[in-house]
């Protein structure tokens, strides 16, 4: 993959200027099937993640077959949208997996004033095509079912939809069936990011929260076909695929 040759631990990405802009707000969450409106002049800090992409695209890192194995959020107040921001990341630590390399960073955004409105970490995987599919390993074994978890959403993928999410074409996985076969997936599938913008909508029945700390585990693949299960049982959640198994999981705290 383009730029892998640059990635080691203590590697530090190209500072961005970034903002979430509107338009892009509305684009980009209409293709979830979630109404912007309900979040005002107030950025889904989901999009944040689209900041660190940014960044890692424009150090001259590929995206193309990238998966993505977990992410967090710590949000220090909301963000505005048009605000404008500088993302700045590094690489934290590389480590061999069965079908590649992960690779965990870490990003902080900051605003006019120099003061840091949210942190971010990510893992990702860097697939080797040529080794055998098997677990990305988000970061533990998946969980077994649990009981106590109550549905409170159900959201239906469709192809248009997660086409539409991800069409700035950095990561054709998406959107293009001959490269997720490639990678070994039956069908595109959606961004990681696209199903967090579910657990923040679960969220925010009352707005955007002005503080938030949400950690997520990326465990199966989202295909863009799949009706998606949101189940909640305190401070977790998790996202279930048509066969019942949690396509991710999320634990959050806003305080």
């Amino acid at each position: 993959m383009r730029g892998d040759e640059l990635l080691e631990e203590g590697f530090a990405f190209e500072t961005v200027a970034f903002s979430v802009e509107r338009a892009f707000q509305k684009a980009k969450l209409g293709a979830a099937g979630i109404d912007a409106g309900r979040y005002g002049d107030l950025a889904d800090p989901t999009f944040l993640g689209h900041g660190a992409l940014k960044a890692m695209h424009e150090s001259g890192i590929s995206l193309l077959g990238q998966v993505h194995m977990t992410q967090r959020f710590r949000l220090h107040r909301a963000v505005r949208l048009d605000e404008p921001l500088t993302v700045a990341g590094q690489v934290t630590r590389i480590e061999a997996v069965p079908r590649g390399r992960r690779v965990r960073c870490r990003f902080s955004y900051r605003d006019r004033e120099g003061r840091e409105v949210c942190e971010t970490e990510r893992s990702g995987l860097r697939p080797d095509p040529a080794r055998k599919r098997g677990p990305a390993g988000g970061g533990g074994s998946a969980p077994v079912e649990e009981e106590g978890f109550q549905q409170v959403a159900e959201h239906r993928l469709t192809p248009e939809g997660v086409a539409a999410y991800s069409d700035d074409s950095m990561n054709a996985i998406h959107n293009d069936p001959e490269v997720a076969a490639r990678y070994g997936f039956r069908a595109p599938i959606a961004a990681g990011l696209m199903g967090i913008h579910y657990y923040i909508a679960a969220l925010a029945d009352t707005g955007i929260p002005e503080r938030l700390d949400l950690a997520i585990r990326f465990l199966r693949p989202m295909f863009w076909d799949d009706r998606l299960s949101l189940r909640r049982r305190g401070s977790r959640m998790r996202l279930v695929n048509p066969e019942g198994k949690p396509v991710s999981e999320a634990e959050f705290s806003l305080r």
